[in-house]
């Protein structure tokens, strides 16, 4: 109950407010300026109330001070509009007081709010639009007319006919709303596209193009040939190339941004839309016919062909027409062109091969001959004539027709038939300027065939001689080796075989040939044999499964073993590596087969006194007996009593131990015994116990025979004494 009266008390004292604000609002007319501010602003709390509004809307109309009106209209403004009672009579109102400058702020903001709901003031603002000179005034009244999401009629003629009136800024933003309802037809978006066009604009209208798919072509063109801006050009032609070009007028204009244009991004852009987009109608087929006889800039027209080149496969009327341009008087990288891209059909278009081959017999430069000649070579052809047919391309000047009768050999499979033919193109091999794999490749080839002529294999002789590559020397070496095999030592070339023994250390191909053929050509043989005993052979001989001791004994056995060879055995019983003693014995051998070797003299008693522990004894015993005869006991003895050592004497004891028969041996053994400290070194004592062992000696007798006699002096006095 005490709420309800409450309620109703206020709505009481709030009826009796706006009736005091009615009261208020009558007396404004009868009051000066001041009263009617002062009435205004206290009316102004009840501005919530319809009957207040529509009171203050109609003084509004009727007051005659315009800032008294702004100030009114301001109030009312600050209130919202939503509760306005009479729209339609308030937007006339506020239409009619536009031309005062106190409202203008107030008002286009006012009608601005309505116009999004209400047509009457939308219109209303296009009106005061178009009455405008004010490009600010221009710009308020734009900004609320680009508002509203659905676009009338009315509101697009508007648009249009302000377009090419407002400045960029606002140009900008009006083209954007009609962008994105896509009300702009082709060619309005055209219009926009002139060179003089700020490029904000131009870049805006090609991005919808792009997206859409719309392609203003003159328009287009035009920027494409005077466009300053590098990108918008770009676009351009990119944008172009989304229906396909198929005017030559267009063709002429991309071609010459290709030729012309400073920018390499816009060039680019050119040659990916004649890759990709252009359409060869008759008309452009013949344009760029008489762009290729016509062209100067050589790079351009190779540029051309290159673009074109992906066409001919599946046109056949480029194809006509690039065989039409050969017997035009065109520049010779042209024709080389020309030939590349049209050879590449004859592996396909085998109908082609005749062309091919009357264009090689008519044609006078060599590179062009060249191309034609790589174009045959795809059709994979056989057959004797075509054999002859590479084979006198091998005789040409030319590198590179050379290269490709190569290819074309390459290609003929290895039957009985061909094989002559083959084989006949073995001088190709020496010719440097030939591609190392191509030669690599015939040699190869050449290689497989069983039994090569002699001239044949005289090139792969030649051939070993100045080549360097390994591959190829391993392939030489092969067919020479299968040479020797059928034909015998008429094949083997000694003094390459030397050569390769003595200065390539390359002993490949030599054996086992050479043991075979030794009795052919001995001296030649014995050479290259004592080159292949040289140090750096030394690996070269364990891949091919030979050891010196081999070449030694055979040596030994075919023509005996001179100085050199007595030197190199001792030098290996001096120096070799202490891993390979089990040779020892066979140099040894080696050594008795030349006796009166001056290097024996000495180099037996170094060979003992350094190795005499690695080597046999009985040997070595032997070996002493051929050198010296009766001469090696004072000899022996001389070296022996030259020790000063026990480590220098064992070695001497050893020979003594291994040979005790030998008659000297007692006397050798006691002065060995009498060198000075001997007798106190427990390894001296040891060995020679040894010795007297094996001999049948007392050493305690040989002791005391060696000991010196009691010095009766030192003794001092005796018994008698």
């Amino acid at each position: 109950m005490d709420l309800s009266n409450t309620i109703t008390a206020i709505r009481a004292r709030r009826n009796a407010g706006s009736e005091q604000a009615l009261l208020m609002l009558d007396m404004v007319p009868l009051s000066d300026t001041d009263n009617k501010y002062s009435l205004l602003s206290s009316a102004a709390h009840y501005l919530n109330d319809p009957a207040i509004i529509s009171r203050w809307i109609s003084l509004i109309a009727d007051e005659t001070d315009t800032q008294l009106k702004a100030d009114m209209l301001q109030r009312l403004a600050a209130n919202g509009l939503q509760q306005i009672p009479d729209k339609d009579g308030f937007i006339a109102l506020l239409s009619a007081s536009l031309q005062q400058d106190e409202s203008r702020d107030i008002i286009l903001p006012l009608l601005g709010r309505l116009s999004l709901a209400h047509p009457a003031a939308r219109r209303r603002l296009i009106d005061f639009y178009r009455q405008q000179d004010n490009a600010d005034v221009q710009r308020q009244i734009l900004s609320w007319l680009l508002i509203p999401a659905h676009t009338s009629d009315e509101d697009l003629a508007f648009y249009l006919g302000i377009l090419h009136t407002i400045d960029t800024a606002d140009k900008l933003v009006l083209l954007n709303r009609l962008l994105l309802r896509d009300k702009l037809e082709t060619p309005v978006l055209a219009q926009q596209l002139q060179p003089a066009t700020p490029d904000v604009i131009k870049e805006m209208v090609l991005r919808y193009c792009v997206d859409r798919s719309i392609v203003p072509e003159s328009a287009l063109c035009t920027l494409i040939q005077s466009d300053k801006n590098a990108l918008l050009r770009k676009w351009s032609i990119q944008l172009l190339a989304v229906h396909g070009i198929g005017h030559t007028q267009v063709t002429a204009i991309l071609l010459q941004a290709l030729r012309e244009d400073p920018d390499p991004a816009v060039r680019q852009a050119a040659m990916q839309v004649f890759t990709y987009s252009l359409t060869l109608t008759p008309d452009n087929i013949a344009y760029l016919s008489n762009c290729l006889l016509t062209e100067k800039n050589i790079q351009v027209a190779q540029q051309l062909l290159y673009l074109l080149a992906p066409y001919t496969t599946r046109n056949e009327a480029l194809s006509d027409t690039l065989w039409q341009l050969l017997d035009q008087d065109i520049q010779t990288a042209v024709a080389i062109g020309i030939y590349d891209i049209l050879g590449k059909q004859v592996a396909e278009k085998i109908s082609m091969l005749d062309k091919f081959m009357a264009a090689y017999e008519k044609e006078q430069h060599d590179d062009c001959k060249a191309v034609i000649l790589k174009a045959i070579t795809n059709a994979m052809n056989t057959g004797e004539a075509w054999n002859r047919f590479y084979l006198r391309a091998l005789e040409a000047p030319s590198t590179a027709i050379r290269s490709w009768a190569v290819q074309g050999l390459l290609l003929v499979p290895l039957t009985p038939d061909n094989t002559t033919a083959i084989a006949a193109a073995a001088p190709a091999l020496l010719q440097q300027d030939i591609p190392y794999q191509q030669r690599l490749l015939l040699a190869r080839k050449i290689s497989c065939i069983p039994q090569l002529p002699q001239a044949t294999v005289e090139v792969f002789s030649r051939l070993a001689d100045h080549e360097t590559a390994q591959d190829l020397l391993h392939i030489c070496t092969l067919v020479q080796e299968k040479a020797i095999a059928h034909n015998g030592a008429t094949q083997i070339n000694w003094e390459q075989w030397l050569h390769k023994a003595d200065v390539t250390h390359d002993l490949s191909g030599i054996f086992p040939h050479i043991w075979l053929f030794y009795n052919d050509n001995p001296e030649m043989a014995g050479k290259v044999l004592v080159a292949a005993l040289h140090p750096a052979n030394s690996n070269a001989l364990y891949q091919d499964g030979v050891s010196d001791v081999e070449i030694l004994r055979f040596l030994s056995v075919k023509a005996g073993i001179s100085e050199h060879l007595s030197r190199y055995a001792m030098n290996q019983l001096l120096h070799t590596d202490l891993g390979n003693e089990s040779k020892f014995k066979w140099y040894l051998l080696i050594l008795k087969s030349n006796p009166s070797a001056e290097i024996l003299r000495e180099g037996l008693w170094q060979l003992l006194e350094k190795r005499g522990r690695y080597i046999n004894m009985i040997q070595l015993d032997e070996l002493l007996r051929m050198v010296w005869h009766d001469q090696l006991e004072a000899v022996f003895t001389q070296r022996m009593l030259q020790q000063t050592t026990a480590e220098g004497i064992l070695p001497f004891l050893q020979y003594l131990s291994a040979n005790n028969t030998w008659e000297p041996v007692p006397k050798l053994l006691t002065a060995a015994a009498k060198l000075p400290g001997m007798l106190a070194d427990n390894t001296f004592k040891d060995q020679l116990r040894t010795v007297c062992r094996n001999c049948g000696i007392d050493m305690e007798a040989l002791q005391r025979s060696v000991a010196p006699a009691p010095d009766p002096a030192a003794e001092g006095p005796g018994f008698a004494d």
